[in-house]
């Protein structure tokens, strides 16, 4: 039986994730109260982690689970969630690196199909409103391809780093910087399993505050749609343990629930208007989705090299690259390594490196999500099916990163020598984007350049399903920028009585 619930005018958010929160707290900041939904518990983000000095000495966390999906592309790809306040930030390596320019720009020389409808003038304003609240560590001076951010701690490489930073830009045009990372410089004690978590932060103030109200173990089933106002009036909800629902009245929706989850609402929205998913219009609901893909490296040295800050090699310039094919080496720098570095006596230096290569991939048409109505979840969710895997030319990328990091070491003296190297399998990464992608047009996407539905006025998309293309960054921050933005705009147009 579906209950209802009487209309307040509340603008709903769906997801407590980074995305999710920053569109909260922008629309508190606004003079709005809405009211976020999330599928987790209140106490569903609890974990522990202390760091000191930016190096985490003890964490607990719950393991990350891996949701039941058909795989039509790679057999072995993986789809990870993890239906808790915060979502996926509970598991996050805290790595916050803006977009670059050139990310706009490699994606506008694919073609039409690939071109955002935004640049990075538009993005960069919002990265000076989150950034803040990362209390970032990182460098305060930008360099081709990875700008500048507002840091709270300033870093600089070490020496020994610098020496092969050198030799990579003379090698291949690749930078070697500090990779920017929240809360990467605190002593900090954080009743979640990494120090950064988006509802412990952003949300929970809010709440505290009485300026957020939220609703807990809320499964989003579907947003109504009515075809009298043309505008989606009201959000059903479903709560896990007891299979009832309800239906909440609202005035505007905002969905950041992840590439994956954020699709599958809409899909399961279906009216007479919309009979292939809310505001699909033109077929494009959930193609599109792109992965990031991900290479584990280590590299035996014949000398030691500093472990921290973490080291970060940047993807080369366009001219020496493919369209939207390309990658970039994160450095390891965490307790492990620290805790084997001193009971080598060389505290912070070691004799071999480990580095994630993070690439990128073209979006296609081909690659797509869907509904499975044949399988159910354990927990009632219709299954999803995953259409996707990695084209030649992303290995291709990654292996290249790889070459050009070994070359760098290698000029700078320190012989290394490869002991591992492995491609992950689709999703490992846990950076799907893209399945209801921004594009001028809605032949090519479903949001305007605002994260809207083009079909759909009241409703914003908040995280990287909105990704035209893929950079090989992290896509937590840029997520967190956009959803600023989007709400920012959303806030302006229902004050005016545009919406």
């Amino acid at each position: 039986m579906l209950r209802r619930v009487p209309h307040d005018g509340r603008i709903i958010v769906v997801g407590s994730g980074p995305a999710g929160a920053t569109a909260a707290l922008r629309l508190c900041q606004a003079g709005f109260r809405p009211l976020l939904l999330d599928s987790g518990s209140e106490r569903s983000a609890l974990g522990l982690t202390v760091r000191l000095c930016g190096f985490t000495v003890l964490k607990y966390r719950r393991p990350l689970k891996k949701r039941e999906l058909v795989a039509t592309g790679d057999p072995t790809a993986e789809l990870f969630e993890d239906l808790a306040a915060g979502g996926l930030t509970n598991h996050w390596s805290c790595a916050v690196p803006r977009f670059a320019p050139e990310d706009f720009a490699d994606a506008e020389r694919a073609g039409e199909v690939f071109r955002w409808p935004i640049g990075y003038d538009d993005v960069a304003p919002w990265y000076d409103e989150v950034e803040p609240l990362l209390h970032i560590a990182g460098s305060p001076v930008g360099c081709d391809r990875l700008p500048a951010g507002k840091v709270r701690h300033a870093r600089r490489l070490p020496a020994d780093w610098e020496a092969v930073g050198h030799q990579a830009q003379s090698s291949s045009g690749r930078a070697v910087v500090p990779m920017p990372y929240a809360y990467g410089s605190e002593t900090s004690l954080t009743a979640s399993g990494t120090v950064f978590n988006s509802f412990v932060r952003v949300a929970r103030p809010e709440i505290r505050a009485g300026r957020l109200d939220a609703r807990y173990r809320a499964h989003v089933v579907r947003l109504e749609w009515s075809p009298r106002s043309k505008r989606v009036e009201a959000v059903v909800v479903r709560d896990p343990a007891t299979g009832s629902e309800t239906r909440l009245q609202c005035r505007a929706v905002v969905l950041a629930a992840g590439a994956v989850n954020t699709t599958e609402i809409l899909l399961a929205s279906t009216c007479p208007d919309f009979p292939n998913g809310l505001g699909n219009t033109d077929g494009v609901l959930g193609r599109y989705l792109h992965d990031h893909p991900l290479g584990k490296l280590i590299l035996d040295l014949s000398a030691p090299i500093s472990i921290h800050p973490p080291s970060y090699l940047t993807r080369p310039a366009l001219d020496r690259t493919p369209p939207l094919y390309a990658a970039a080496c994160m450095q390891w720098s965490g307790t492990d390594a620290l805790a084997k570095s001193i009971l080598r006596g060389r505290a912070g230096r070691l004799e071999w490196v480990g580095f994630n290569v993070f690439g990128t991939m073209a979006p296609s048409h081909d690659g797509f999500m869907s509904l499975d109505a044949d399988r159910k979840g354990r927990d009632g969710r219709t299954g999803i099916a995953l259409h996707v895997r990695h084209p030649p030319e992303a290995k291709t990328a990654l292996e290249s990163a790889r070459d050009d990091l070994i070359s760098a070491l290698g000029r700078a003296g320190l012989s290394p020598r490869l002991r591992v190297w492995h491609v992950e399998p689709v999703g490992n990464s846990k950076h799907f984007g893209g399945t209801c992608r921004m594009h001028a047009s809605p032949r090519f996407g479903m949001l305007d350049g605002w994260s809207r539905l083009h079909a759909v006025r009241n409703v914003a998309i908040a995280d990287s399903a909105a990704f035209t293309t893929g950079p090989e960054k992290n896509p937590v921050l840029t997520a967190m920028a956009l959803a600023a933005r989007a709400a920012s705009r959303l806030a302006d147009e229902l004050k005016a009585g545009d919406l």
